[in-house]
């Protein structure tokens, strides 16, 4: 707390420096640089956009060193990323809409154009990044499935017609080893480029196991790419590209909370089974574009086969009490077809088609020792089936979409966007008979944009998004069959400006989203697996602002503030949960943190022809969610600072950093699971072991 103090202040006491110099700093400083994005699947700057965009640039990614999702989640205001017990559990939440586990994320993840066919994609080393954009607000009409609370846009290294190479190396603590590489450039030139990359992960971590000696946030990770980019004519590109991953992740087990008390993280972890997580991944995506002085057309083609397993100690006891296996395998296949206008006309257009196939396979078992139930003399390993679930889940999803923008003049325009989707669903059990359901939705989205001047602009949008819904696993012991489909209504209105001759700019939305039937999962000890739980309805208000500014040459300063404000309105219990609506009305959904705010600069110092340092300190905070729907387990609030400083030459072509994560050491679980979430069968409480600061030195090299 008192770091955090001195950190702000001396912030403040900055920011103030440069207000009271304000001229001579004037004089001194350089506009900020022109960002260019691809939000609406069109190139054109970000301060033009009518959405609400966060982005972070190839030099952003650099100098912050943004490696992971939680990395630029962490820089976004009101958007928040945790992940816990496997690879594949992911927790991503976007203005009051959350992702449950084995769900997908309440946004479009976008690879290189390419949509993302299953949520086990997400938390993959997408190394090389240049680019990220996070949309906020719902974005299905043109990024389509979950697009419900915004879209993911990540750009990686594309090879082109001059040879470039880049290298990374890092060790840290908790035996913390990485090494990156990747080579580009042309093999026939005019013709053929290719990129290939590898990067390579290996932690021992620092969360020790009192029983085994173990560590449980162990993690190695081999992630290899190949991208080949074809141009036979001046107007015609194919862009190829496949990428594979074999990681083994954490160790699943979670913690045994003795005091049922959320703030509290300090328990031994003593579970005597050493736990595992494997997972591998095949991804292959294809690019054809074609462009015309009428129109773009682009044809994009993926596949996708990920398969990934886990074995824990379920009781996260020292005694062989209760253990856990799961196998999970998602393949899928998508195509799209979509043609885009070309530029320079008042009158924008953009109209296409998806189609995706994907089957989703889990079986998961959990195993008792006779011997606590009284059913053997003596203590055995865990090794009696207690309860099994295995199910095949087979999706396809059709959908057509167009957007138009018409500006009637320079300053006053308007977009519609319409998509249409229609989801169906077969569900194969282990045992008992085959289940269908489908599920439709028109999504549109109407926008106004007024631009008074070429440095102020507003906007104001009505939109619906759409995430479809799922079966609950056949062997559930409590829910519904089915888990609905959500749809969000968003209204925003919103503001961008530039200031100070451009050395500022300041980005602010308003917005409130009417949510009916929002998702959650309860995990069912029973039924070894969680059920899906909808909400009937949620109002969401909040806002966000962001501001970055150009103080002087050497001298950038950013922060961001974001405030949700999620509250159920209506609630129906399912079948077999226990509990009132009443007990829930007015209640805050799971996982939702109710304010973000940033805070950071970056200061760099030429100290000789070629040499610069830099210095990078940025500060989070989050408000702590609550992790149950009866509002009773909230987590503290986070506090979180990173920092970063080294030496550079001046063109960047090499660097050396001294890095710190979490220097405040604030251990902070990402994920609590009550007794009355999780139904475990010895009436624990139970938490993902937090871990702590981390610190290191790392080496940049390119070419």
């Amino acid at each position: 707390m008192i770091l955090r103090q001195r950190f702000l202040t001396y912030l403040a006491a900055l920011a103030a420096m440069t207000s009271a110099n304000a001229q001579q700093a004037m004089d001194a400083t350089a506009n900020l640089e022109e960002i260019t994005v691809t939000a609406r699947r069109r190139s054109e700057t970000l301060q033009d956009v009518p959405i609400a965009v966060t982005v972070m640039t190839s030099q952003d990614i650099a100098r912050a060193g943004i490696v992971s999702v939680q990395d630029f989640a962490n820089l976004t205001p009101n958007v928040t990323f945790d992940n816990a017990l496997n690879l594949g559990t992911n927790y991503l939440s976007i203005r009051g809409q959350s992702q449950a586990q084995y769900s997908p994320p309440p946004a479009a993840i976008v690879v290189d154009g390419v949509l993302n066919i299953s949520p086990m994609q997400f938390n993959v080393d997408e190394f090389d990044l240049q680019q990220v954009e996070v949309l906020k607000g719902p974005q299905g009409a043109i990024y389509g499935r979950n697009a419900i609370a915004g879209a993911i846009n990540l750009t990686t290294a594309k090879p082109g017609p001059e040879f470039g190479a880049h290298a990374l190396a890092s060790f840290g603590s908790a035996d913390e080893w990485i090494g990156k590489g990747s080579m580009s450039g042309p093999v026939i030139p005019d013709l053929l480029y290719v990129l290939g990359g590898v990067s390579y992960t290996d932690r021992r971590g620092q969360v020790r196991n009192a029983t085994t000696g173990g560590y449980s946030d162990k993690y190695e990770d081999v992630t290899s790419r190949l991208r080949v980019v074809l141009t036979p004519a001046d107007n015609v590109e194919a862009d190829i590209k496949y990428t594979y991953s074999d990681a083994e992740g954490h160790d699943p087990a979670y913690v045994w909370s003795r005091s049922g008390d959320p703030a509290i993280s300090s328990d031994p972890f003593d579970a005597n089974r050493i736990g595992n997580n494997p997972r591998k991944l095949h991804d292959l995506s294809g690019r054809l574009t074609w462009d015309t002085r009428l129109a773009t057309t682009t044809l994009t083609l993926a596949y996708v086969d990920v398969t990934e397993g886990l074995a824990e100690d379920l009781d996260m006891t020292s005694d062989d009490i209760l253990a856990a296996t799961q196998h999970e395998e998602q393949k899928g296949f998508s195509q799209e077809l979509r043609f885009a206008s070309a530029t320079g006309s008042n009158l924008s257009w953009l109209i296409g088609g998806y189609h995706v196939r994907s089957n989703q396979r889990r079986v998961t078992n959990i195993y008792v020792d006779p011997f606590f139930f009284g059913l053997a003399p003596v203590a055995t390993q865990a090794d009696a089936l207690f309860s099994a679930n295995s199910d095949l889940n087979r999706y396809e999803t059709w959908a057509g979409f167009g957007q138009v923008q018409y500006d009637f003049t320079a300053r006053l325009g308007v977009e519609l966007a319409l998509r249409y989707d229609d989801d169906e669903l077969h569900q194969m059990p282990g045992a008992g008979a085959e289940r269908a359901a489908s599920f439709s939705k028109w999504q549109p989205k109407a926008t106004a944009i007024y631009k008074p001047s070429t440095d102020l602009s507003f906007y104001v949008s009505v939109g619906q998004g759409f995430r479809s819904g799922d079966f609950n696993a056949s062997g559930s012991s409590f829910g519904n069959p089915v888990i609905l489909a959500e749809t969000a209504t968003n209204y925003e209105i919103g503001a961008k400006t530039r200031l100070l001759d451009r050395a500022m700019t300041i980005n602010a939305a308003i917005f409130q989203t009417d949510l009916d039937n929002g998702q959650f999962k309860l995990f069912d000890t029973v039924g070894a697996t969680n059920v899906g739980v909808n909400i009937d309805e949620t109002r969401i208000r909040g806002f966000e602002i962001e501001g970055a500014l150009r103080a002087m040459q050497v001298l950038d300063i950013r922060a961001s503030f974001g405030y949700t404000d999620p509250e159920i309105r209506a609630f129906t219990p399912p079948p077999g949960f226990t509990g009132e609506a009443r007990t829930y009305i007015g209640n805050r959904p799971p996982r939702i943190a109710k304010v973000t705010a940033n805070l950071g600069f970056d200061l760099h110092l030429p100290i000789s022809n070629g040499l610069t340092l830099f210095f990078r300190p940025g500060y989070r905070y989050e408000s702590g969610p609550y992790w149950d729907p009866e509002n009773v387990y909230r987590r503290p609030d986070r506090d979180l600072i990173n920092l970063r400083a080294g030496v550079r030459d001046s063109d960047e072509r090499w660097s050396v950093t001294g890095w710190g994560r979490n220097v405040l050491n604030e251990k902070v679980t990402a994920d609590y699971q009550p007794y009355t979430n999780s139904g475990h069968p010895l009436g624990n409480d139970l938490y993902y072991p937090p871990v702590g600061s981390s610190y290191g030195i790392e080496l940049t090299v390119r070419y």
